[in-house]
């Protein structure tokens, strides 16, 4: 599971059968489902990014 925190509040999550991978390019955070980006999250706006 990947759990997105923003800092407005809003909680994002994902469960291992939603993405298949996933990156982190130091500005932005990505999920990844068959090769297709699904989840695009600039990290300006994250608190934070739990994966379990």
């Amino acid at each position: 599971m990947i759990k997105i925190v923003f800092k407005n509040g809003r909680v994002d999550e994902w469960s291992k059968e939603e993405y298949s991978d996933y990156k982190y390019d130091g500005k932005c955070f990505i999920v990844i489902k068959d090769n297709q980006w699904i989840g695009f999250y600039n990290m300006d706006s994250v608190t934070s990014i739990t994966i379990k």
